[in-house]
């Protein structure tokens, strides 16, 4: 799991990027940690234990990999494809996510509560036991995914899909929904 110790700055909380003593934001080395991350991010392995927080990151492709106990929390992507990754116990909490894929990947007990998601598709992936809570998505395609057991509650979910969904467990409490589609899913099976 990455490192939980906490910025040495006087009054950040934010975890450290690899060996410390800093946060991204308050590093004195950000070129050099930012290179790290995309060379750790465009490499054909998989991805362990890396904590960036606060970063931004355009226009690529991810190669199919695995992220494993990684903390990207507080990043925005734009235009980045993740499709056919493997997400298990990874933070992407209050993120910025505009026009990225997420097609076909794996997610599990991964957390992106608090995050923004703008145009994003998801189609056809499996996302169980994973926090969403408090997610805010415009024109978000969930179609044909296996959501069992993840918790999207307190959403504001517009123009957003989840067409032909296991949504078996899942928890749309507290939600604000606006034009969305629940066609074809067990959303009787769901907590809402």
């Amino acid at each position: 799991m990455f490192n939980f110790t906490t910025c040495s700055h006087p009054n950040c909380h934010t975890y450290i990027c690899e060996e410390g003593p800093t946060c991204y934001r308050h590093s004195s080395n950000k070129k050099d940690l930012y290179e790290h991350c995309m060379t750790s991010l465009l490499k054909n392995e998989e991805v362990v234990d890396l904590s960036l927080t606060g970063a931004e990151f355009e226009n690529f492709t991810i190669p199919p990999k695995n992220f494993t106990s990684s903390n990207m929390a507080w990043c925005t992507f734009r235009n980045l494809d993740f499709s056919h990754c493997t997400f298990m116990t990874s933070f992407f909490d209050f993120c910025l996510f505009e026009n990225c894929r997420f097609n076909e990947i794996t997610c599990r007990y991964s957390v992106f509560a608090g995050s923004k998601m703008i145009n994003c598709d998801f189609t056809n992936s499996i996302i169980n036991h994973s926090n969403l809570s408090g997610i805010d998505t415009y024109r978000c395609n969930f179609n044909a995914c296996d959501l069992y057991y993840s918790n999207f509650c307190s959403s504001y979910l517009r123009d957003t899909s989840f067409e032909d969904c296991n949504l078996k467990k899942a928890d749309f409490f507290f939600t604000d929904q606006r034009r969305v589609s629940f066609r074809y899913s067990n959303y009787e099976e769901a907590r809402h």
